[in-house]
């Protein structure tokens, strides 16, 4: 079983046909003979993606912004980055300005109605990483089809030119859908003043490959920051924050096991970052990895919060930031727990 790598972005979100109102993409459209089948709506107001057709009916997607000196960037990829083609699933890969695009298109019904993430492998070794995204976005197309269009900042062109398959999985973390991929056929970031800048994720991804760190567990909050649970070479995890101000990567972290217990099943790691506090827990325990299946946090006042364990290759993790949604931070959390689908107690730890 592969390690997977949750990653949590932000939300792009397929929306009806609309026209672009820009002369800029208007004019991309024209000149390459592309048909707008859905627009995709994103974070950035002065970037656009779009679900994309030509005159043969071949489909992609469209990446269009302004530059810092105004001029009009825009990039194209209408074909499939699978190595084998086949009828049920097209998915396109293109370097964009905030990292890896990726275009989910399903034809087969009931494969578009049970995949709920694509993840991507780095290699086809079974100790290496993966980076899972979520589906989230899915939405009906014109001739049944089902697409989802998906950012993955984590991803360089450099990080993104390693990949090597791709697995469809559903809920319950089953592989639905597998296939090999072609990297020549992953499409080169379009050049421009804006892509040049963009350069946290490439410094992070720099940072965790010098000092041979593996990604256990990733969420990304925002353009600039980055949380991690990574384990080194000894095979003790870390808990890390990277932020980029003034366009220097900056790094919080923490290696220490908050477990009161002070046993190697269960490790818990709390962090304190530039401006939100987090909670990382790891799994080894034997029984965890068989059936864990959501860690539980419990606070001081009566509060609860849930979230689902992500199954790795030896192990069940979670990442979790504290916000407004959790109800609680590091000082108010009195247990956490870990329990089975059907919330038997598998493990847990009293912390205050």
């Amino acid at each position: 079983m592969k390690k997977l790598i949750p990653v949590f972005i932000g939300v792009i979100i397929l929306v009806g046909l609309a026209a672009c109102g820009k002369e800029g993409i208007d004019k991309v459209l024209s000149d390459n003979s592309l048909t707008v089948i859905q627009n995709v709506k994103t974070d950035l107001k002065d970037y656009q993606l779009a679900y994309v057709k030509d005159d043969n009916d071949t489909t992609g997607v469209l990446e269009y912004y302004k530059d810092t000196n105004g001029k009009d960037i825009s990039n194209i990829q209408l074909d499939s980055a699978l190595k084998i083609k086949d009828s049920k699933v097209k998915i396109n890969l293109m370097n964009g300005l905030d990292g890896l695009i990726a275009m989910v298109e399903i034809k087969d019904t009931t494969l578009a109605k049970e995949a709920t993430e694509l993840v991507l492998l780095d290699s086809n070794k079974e100790v290496d990483e993966a980076i899972g995204v979520s589906l989230t976005n899915k939405s009906t197309v014109e001739g049944g089809k089902t697409v989802a269009i998906v950012a993955i900042p984590s991803l360089d062109p450099t990080t993104a030119s390693g990949l090597k398959r791709i697995e469809l999985r559903n809920d319950a973390n089953k592989n639905l859908y597998q296939n090999d991929l072609n990297p020549s056929k992953i499409k080169a970031q379009a050049p421009s003043e804006r892509a040049k800048k963009n350069s946290f994720f490439p410094a992070v991804n720099k940072y965790i490959t010098d000092k041979e760190w593996k990604v256990v567990s990733s969420a990304t909050q925002k353009k600039h920051i980055y949380t991690a649970i990574l384990r080194d070479k000894e095979g003790v995890y870390h808990l890390a924050e990277f932020t980029y101000p003034d366009n220097k990567l900056a790094v919080k972290e923490t290696s220490k096991n908050d477990n009161p217990q002070l046993d190697n099943d269960v490790s818990l790691l709390q962090l304190q970052g530039d401006k939100n506090q987090y909670i990382g827990v790891v799994a080894e325990l034997e029984t965890i990895v068989k059936k864990g299946a959501t860690v539980v946090l419990k606070s001081t006042d009566g509060k609860e919060y849930q979230q689902p364990l992500h199954r790795g290759y030896n192990d069940r993790n979670a990442l979790i930031q504290l916000t407004k949604k959790t109800e609680m931070t590091i000082d108010t959390i009195s247990s956490v727990s870990i329990q089975d689908d059907d919330g038997k107690e598998l493990y847990t730890m009293e912390l205050n």
